[in-house]
């Protein structure tokens, strides 16, 4: 049995039939096909490597987190890199991203994502990019470990098994939402050091401000108060170290 397990693990591992699959929410052809060519131009070329999209020039098919659940189910790539149709990559190539890659294994085996532009539990931001705020931006050091990740560019490693709450729509915070859902399995996201550029500066807007909303209330509710019944047991759990104490001191 150990070797028939063995075998299927490697197996799983291998099963992907390309390196890198790259899905994007299209609105706008002509700036999505500059984002590919330039893409192709650093390397991402060959039988290993997939651009996929959606198409949202007439209606929003897919939004950011109904669109990478569906990519993550049906990519053919090891890493699946969800990122905006605004994106060009003129700075670091192929190999500079694959030795990232590389790096970040080495360093965590349970690294689930990575981007380009991110804050950590303490609030400090960590970025590699140019954009309208600034060109050659380095803030902090890299790989970092972040608690969010921005949407502008963000690689999902597929052997990993994460995904969007499904709950939640819109354009804004998947990238935060993944990387909490990441976290609850254990897992860890990464800013790493890859400078590509990104035209937008991104925008506060009335639809970012209701998606926050809804992920404010998401967390509430996966943070509140429970008695949990199993077949062996009766416990509590909260927020409130306290509570929890007392309440299963007495069961």
């Amino acid at each position: 049995f150990g070797k028939n397990l063995k075998t299927f693990l490697k197996r799983k591992l291998n099963e992907f039939q390309k390196k890198f699959t790259f899905c994007t929410l299209v609105t706008n052809e002509k700036e999505y096909l500059q984002m590919v060519e330039s893409a192709q131009n650093i390397g991402f070329v060959g039988e290993d490597v997939e651009f996929i999209y959606f198409n949202n020039k007439k209606d929003n098919c897919f939004d950011g987190y109904s669109g990478i659940n569906h990519a993550i189910r049906n990519a053919n790539g090891e890493y699946l890199i969800f990122c905006h149709q605004d994106l060009l990559f003129k700075y670091d190539d192929r190999a500079d991203l694959e030795l990232c890659l590389q790096e970040l294994a080495q360093l965590d085996s349970n690294w689930a994502l990575a981007g380009n532009a991110g804050r950590d539990g303490a609030g400090l931001a960590f970025v590699r990019i140019t954009d309208p705020h600034g060109v050659d931006q380095r803030y902090g050091t890299f790989p970092h470990e972040v608690i969010s990740l921005d949407e502008n560019f963000i690689i999902i490693n597929r052997k990993k098994n994460i995904a969007c709450t499904a709950s939640l729509s819109g354009f804004h915070l998947y990238g935060t939402d993944l990387c909490q859902n990441a976290k609850l399995l254990g897992l860890k996201s990464y800013v790493i050091d890859f400078h590509l550029h990104h035209k937008s500066g991104g925008k506060i807007d009335e639809n970012y401000k209701l998606t926050k909303k809804s992920y404010i209330e998401l967390q509430c509710s996966r943070k509140k108060s429970q008695f949990y019944s199993t077949s062996c047991s009766n416990f509590f759990v909260s927020s409130n170290k306290m509570l929890n104490y007392i309440f299963n001191k007495k069961f």
